[in-house]
């Protein structure tokens, strides 16, 4: 069997480490909202995506509607007044829908796209849509009314991290880096949108880029001495991301000492992270390192024992290093997780 047969099978095996967006999102934080959405097949790498929180009313509108102090005022002035606070109402009333403990979309879209109606120049109105539409998966919608936030207002920032993550999940990537760059001109130091620029660079391909991204995201965590204060944030969580992301960068330019680096930085932060794991696995085969291939591939099973892939790939490090027992005994494994993994290996057992 030739070694570039090995590492495509390498490649596919890591395919079965993806894990289910809903699965890992009732694993994340709460609280500021949201979780983390991994996408990436190889190496557990994904995008920050933390749900985004409704459109802030207006002070002194919805909230308290006759508290405005002060002379009288012109009847133009009181029909301004007037028609403001109906329009902060109709957004309250699309947030409490979308944030209700069972959410009315319905209610939530009616609402946002009647505010919209009412001010087509109020960003808030069409993120709001936007948000609703992100709720749902509903990603070329979402792509839409975000779109249409920051024509309006292209300081908007709530508007693009999820924008990005919309564009991701219909693998427009090329335009995903576009708006976390167009994000970065008003959020310079933010490390969750370097971190998913990152993750969105090496989808495009765009390996070196994502390289400075990651490390970018890096040095705002804080591992050259700068503080951090990104309070929605959790930090290791952003720093695991940004090592595995810039791991996958260096894979992508077949740099596979460096990405090896990278990825024990993210084992180190995440030690229960299999995908890390598994992922560091593959750069230190890849680089020829199989003994240490093996101990990143044993790291993994210990965690999903049930994981053929996992299985397979220490099987191929066995057979690299001429370890047949090795072999052997993963191909017994195999035979009662996956049939077909276990006749591949088999037939490196006969050579």
């Amino acid at each position: 069997m030739s070694a570039q047969y090995l590492l495509s099978i390498l490649l596919l095996t890591a395919m079965l480490l993806v894990v289910s967006p809903a699965s890992v999102v009732s694993q994340g934080p709460t609280g500021g909202g949201g979780g983390s959405v991994p996408t990436e097949a190889v190496g557990g790498a994904s995008l920050i995506f933390r749900k985004p929180q409704n459109p802030a009313l207006h002070s002194g509108s919805a909230t308290s509607p006759s508290s405005a102090g002060g002379g009288r005022l012109s009847g133009s002035a009181k029909a301004r007044a007037a028609a403001a606070e109906a329009h902060e109402r109709v957004i309250a009333k699309g947030n409490a829908a979308r944030s209700a403990a069972t959410p009315r979309y319905s209610e939530a879209e009616q609402q946002y796209k009647l505010a919209a109606l009412q001010d087509p120049n109020d960003a808030r109105a069409h993120a709001g849509l936007g948000n609703v539409y992100l709720d749902q998966s509903r990603y070329n919608e979402a792509v839409t009314a975000y779109s249409q936030a920051l024509k309006v207002r292209a300081d908007y920032i709530p508007a693009y991290q999820p924008l990005a993550y919309s564009l991701a999940r219909l693998d427009r990537f090329p335009e995903a880096t576009e708006t976390l760059n167009q994000a970065l001109e008003y959020d310079p130091n933010n490390a969750e949108i370097y971190n998913n620029l990152a993750f969105a660079y090496v989808h495009a391909g765009r390996y070196e880029e994502a390289i400075k991204a990651g490390q970018q995201a890096i040095t705002l965590l804080g591992q050259t001495g700068q503080a951090y204060k990104q309070e929605l944030q959790i930090r290791n969580e952003v720093l695991s991301n940004a090592y595995k992301n810039l791991g996958n960068a260096y894979n992508g330019l077949k740099q596979y000492n460096e990405a090896a680096d990278a990825l024990k930085h993210a084992t180190e932060i995440e030690p229960n992270n299999a995908a890390a794991h598994f992922n560091l696995g593959l750069a230190l085969h890849s680089g020829g390192r199989y003994s240490e291939a093996i101990e990143a591939y044993k790291a993994v099973i210990k965690l999903r024992p049930e994981l053929a892939g996992a299985h397979f790939n220490l099987g191929l490090s066995y057979a690299a290093i001429n370890d047949k027992e090795g072999v052997k005994q993963e191909y017994d494994i195999l035979k009662k997780l996956n049939a077909g993994m276990a006749a591949q290996l088999q037939s490196l057992m006969q050579k």
